[in-house]
């Protein structure tokens, strides 16, 4: 059962019980009330029949129960003897037999010398100074009907007040406990649509533990993430604008100097063949990132060696690392590494990263790269010896356009893209990726180390069910 289905249950129930509590309370105290009633005209008659039989014994009681009997007619009050028998021969009810059990200590009367009255709870009993004794038994009111037998009429009145009492403020503090919170996500809602993307709920709501909490919990989540992806879209803009605004003044200012007479027009074309190739890389890249955000179908999944794909890689960088003073380090321990993945996009998403470590990497040093393998994953770290990243960009470095450096030149990081396109792919294959800062003894940076993390690793298969890769896009 769900914490709001509870609530309401439990209200209804607390309802129910205080309901059924109060009604028989009420009808105890209206019981208690209308016993006393009864008992005073009984202890009244009990004293009057005490003074018969102290001033004439037996005939006088009979004699005032005679009299009484007449004025009694609806309610006759009944007198038995030691023997069972009711002193005018009138048929006793049948619940006279279980009343006459009922005692209480005797009490002398002062008003009545000799006889001894014992006025127990319910049945009052005379003791003449011969030892007799006499029950007076006073039958109950009888009911106008037989639906009145079942009902006190004089507790209707109340047990309809408790009722309309308990279930008005009940209903009024559950009606409160529900609505507010509504009114609080209904505010945030309207809030929210009209562009106040800081807005949140109320944390009285949030902290609630019931479905209406969780749901202002993820309205939060929902606020905040979506003011995120504005934010994200926003700076993506102005950072596409950026960057073609770029490359477009070359061309521009290429295609002025091939205007002038004497240009070396060849020269100018050739630069202009190469903003444009810029141009499309960086219109290819961005597409890249819209495809795999999106999630359709930009991955295809098929069987593959890992160890071998790393290995094809790291044989490509170590030409590019060589011509530019670097290495790359890569001694695999692994003689396959079976994933399901996308050889393409993959591969692709490790060459940025390593990419990215050889253009801060200082010259004359190494680039490792390692694979290692746990149950159910496995883990591909490329570490540079750079500079590293201040611990506040670490996971900003995979954002599109984010460069550590101020400078928006393209020496300073490229573009910004390639480690965003790695993300991305590394979430849409269910892995993640992770940068941390390597530093010596002193504290001090010494590189960074990225680690690109896969799951599902399969057992060994043949060498003949290996399938090969694919280029990287």
């Amino acid at each position: 059962m769900s914490r709001l289905s509870l609530r309401i249950f439990v209200s209804f129930f607390v309802a129910m019980l205080v309901i059924g509590a109060g009604a028989i309370l009420i009808t105890w105290w209206l019981l208690a009330a209308r016993q006393d009633e009864n008992a005073m005209p009984l202890r009244e008659a009990a004293s009057r029949a005490a003074a018969a039989l102290a001033h004439g014994g037996r005939p006088a009681l009979v004699d005032w129960l005679r009299e009484d009997a007449a004025i009694r007619r609806d309610r006759p009050l009944l007198v038995i003897d030691d023997e069972g028998r009711e002193l005018l021969g009138r048929r006793l009810p049948r619940y006279a037999a279980g009343a006459m059990r009922w005692a209480a200590p005797p009490l002398r009367l002062e008003d009545a010398p000799g006889v001894v009255l014992r006025p127990p709870e319910r049945l009052p009993v005379l003791m003449a100074a011969d030892g007799t004794r006499y029950r007076l038994l006073l039958p109950p009111r009888r009911p106008r009907n037989t639906a009145q037998s079942f009902v006190l009429p004089d507790a209707r009145v109340p047990l309809l007040l408790l009722a309309v009492a308990v279930t008005a403020l009940l209903s009024f503090a559950l009606a409160r406990s529900l609505t507010r919170p509504i009114r609080d996500l209904q505010r945030a809602t309207q809030a929210l649509s009209g562009g106040a993307l800081d807005t949140r709920v109320a944390a009285a709501t949030r902290g609630r533990r019931d479905e209406l909490g969780q749901l202002a919990a993820s309205f939060d989540a929902m606020a905040a993430r979506l003011a995120t992806l504005i934010e994200v879209r926003e700076q993506l803009l102005r950072d596409v604008s950026h960057e073609l605004r770029s490359p477009l003044a070359r061309m521009r200012l290429a295609t002025g100097l091939a205007r002038q007479s004497g240009a070396d027009i060849p020269r100018q074309l050739e630069r202009l063949e190469t903003e444009i190739e810029r141009l499309d890389e960086l219109i290819g890249r961005v597409l890249d990132i819209a495809r795999l955000d999106s999630g359709a179908g930009a991955i295809t999944v098929e069987r593959l060696d890992l160890v071998e794909l790393v290995d094809r890689l790291a044989a490509d960088a170590r030409y590019e690392a060589e011509a530019s003073g670097r290495r790359i380090g890569w001694q695999p321990t692994l003689t396959s590494c079976p994933i399901e993945a996308d050889p393409a996009w993959l591969g692709a998403a490790i060459e940025n990263v390593v990419r990215n470590a050889l253009r801060h990497t200082p010259a004359k040093t190494e680039v490792a790269i390692t694979l290692q393998t746990t149950p159910g994953a496995a883990a591909i770290t490329i570490t540079d010896s750079g500079p590293g990243v201040p611990e506040a960009e670490l996971s900003r470095i995979f954002e599109p356009f984010h460069r550590v450096a101020t400078a928006r030149d393209r020496s300073s990081g490229g573009a910004g893209l390639g480690l965003a396109i790695a993300a991305r792919v590394m979430r849409a294959h269910g892995g993640s990726i992770e940068a941390v800062n390597r530093r010596d003894a002193t504290g001090a940076a010494r590189g960074l180390a990225v680690t690109l993390r896969l799951p599902s690793v399969l057992p060994p298969p043949s060498p003949s069910r290996l399938t090969r890769t694919a280029s990287p896009p």
